[in-house]
């Protein structure tokens, strides 16, 4: 059966497109010819800021909702609602992503088995100069949920936490009931995701929809990021997702565990102080875990380049991966990974010592970190080594702003309303000199994201200005 056989000829589909610009405008032009050779009806509609000159079948709307920009992609909404007994599906997208015949057949076959309020997601690729697939959607701290994985039918689905693919497509019936639930029209806003994020989020975020990825078939929703800009720094290849996609149809197979370590909620826009799954090492990390340690523990294991680096040294490493998904491509490398939550974790370290435990940008996304830190040195051996490390919040503009009480800064004056537990070398200095160590060394830097970079601040290196900290102790 072909492409249009299956999705039928009948099928009419409403697209809309952001172009801001015309930095783009050679990679619309491509999108738009594909959309309209398809063996399907396509109609495309345009939202600009300024006149665009795009053909005659494509109606071109200009202007803002507001003065500001980036409020452009929230234009579509309005469109699709007026449209909404037109067509059978709706698909907006930003001006550089192109979806194919295979990725609208694949939604619309899903769509059959998915619940009511499931839709089918998507996952953006790039393709390098080697032809090498990278997906651009995973850094930082998005991840898969262990615990999410399920059957809908013939297929497997999970959730992932990033919810933004620049895109969206919905059925008829889904975006009719996005509208019903009063969160679809509503005006440029942001939330969780800045509001150039925000309107290709909102059928997840603010309309009661779950965004599902169907891994059984993952490759039909993969669309492609027609740029390839990020292919330098994306740390996904097309092959270390099937490996994810191979350990998340086990979880669903029953024979790996479905593990988070800690249940993490922190509740800041833009995802603030969230814990990275792809950290890569930090030399001042590094350089505070003696080098002569021969047993490592680490909590919180992300893809697992530091611990790499410790093996590399001659350690031998076990950790407690953030879930026990992203653990399994620490696995590979050689590091003895323990999958459960804190709880069964500490059980299966009884008994057992450590010359070194790490703990890196965890702590203050606990709400006992004191607990926490009491139990880590539990594991650690005669004249071991404790090394922790985070966010400073002591910071001059950060501390200001929740003294004040600004903005989403006013949440961290308790963990109920931001999940952030405020700690830093100060707190854990007393704590565990109470427990009879010795702070030996604290070092402030700036770590930049999961890509590597490290920040300049106005005074390097000192507590005041400095974004990060980094703390050792030993055992008296």
């Amino acid at each position: 059966m072909t492409t249009s056989e299956s999705l039928g000829n009948k099928i009419r589909i409403l697209v809309a497109i952001c172009s801001y610009g015309e930095k783009n405008l050679h990679l619309l032009r491509e999108i738009i010819q594909r959309y309209q050779n398809m063996p399907i009806t396509v109609d495309v509609v345009v939202l600009s800021e300024a006149p665009k000159e795009l053909g005659p079948k494509v109606k071109v709307i200009v202007g803002l909702p507001t003065k500001n920009p980036w409020s452009l992609p929230f234009g579509h909404k309005a469109i699709f609602a007026r449209e909404v007994e037109k067509y059978d599906l709706f698909l907006y997208s930003e001006d550089d992503i192109q979806f194919t015949e295979r990725n609208i057949e694949g939604f619309l076959r899903a769509s059959r088995e998915l619940k009511a309020d499931e839709v089918a997601g998507f996952l953006l690729y790039e393709r390098d100069r080697m032809g090498t697939i990278w997906l651009t959607g995973f850094w930082e701290n998005f991840h898969w949920e262990p615990e999410s994985v399920r059957r809908r039918g013939s297929y497997t689905v999970a959730e992932f936490t990033n919810l933004h693919s620049a895109s969206y497509l919905l059925t008829q019936a889904q975006l009719k009931r996005a509208i019903a639930s009063g969160g679809f029209l509503r005006g440029p806003h942001e939330g969780l995701y800045d509001l150039l994020c925000s309107a290709a989020t909102d059928p997840y975020t603010s309309c009661g929809f779950r965004k599902v990825i169907c891994i059984s078939a993952v490759e039909d929703f993969l669309v492609h990021h027609t740029p390839n800009r990020y292919t330098g720094i994306s740390y996904l290849s097309l092959t270390s997702l099937e490996r994810q996609v191979h350990t998340l149809m086990n979880i669903r197979d029953g024979v790996h565990p479905p593990r988070s370590l800690f249940e993490i909620k922190a509740k800041f826009s833009n995802f603030w102080w969230q814990k990275s799954y792809c950290e890569r090492p930090s030399k001042q990390l590094l350089g505070l875990i003696p080098g002569n340690v021969s047993r490592v523990l680490s909590i919180g294991c992300g893809w697992g380049d530091t611990e790499a680096k410790l093996k590399e040294r001659g350690a031998e490493v076990t950790a407690l991966p953030l879930d026990s998904v992203i653990g399994a491509s620490a696995v590979g490398r050689g590091i003895e990974i323990l999958n459960g939550t804190w709880e069964e974790c500490s059980h299966k370290l009884n008994g057992r010592w450590f010359d070194c435990v790490v703990m890196t940008n965890l702590l203050h996304l606990l709400p006992k970190p004191r607990e926490v830190v009491d139990q880590c040195s539990q594991w650690l051996g005669e004249g071991g080594t404790l090394v922790f490390g985070g966010p400073n919040f002591e910071r001059i503009p950060w501390l200001a702003k929740r003294v004040l009480g600004l903005g989403e800064f006013g949440k961290l004056r308790n963990f109920s309303l931001g999940g952030i537990s405020i700690c830093g070398p100060a707190m854990l200095a007393k704590q565990l000199r109470r427990g009879g160590f010795r702070v030996t060394a604290v070092q402030w830097f700036d770590y930049g994201s999961s890509r590597g970079a490290l920040r300049q601040t106005r005074m390097p290196g000192t507590r005041f200005w400095s974004r990060d900290w980094v703390l050792q102790a030993r055992r008296r």
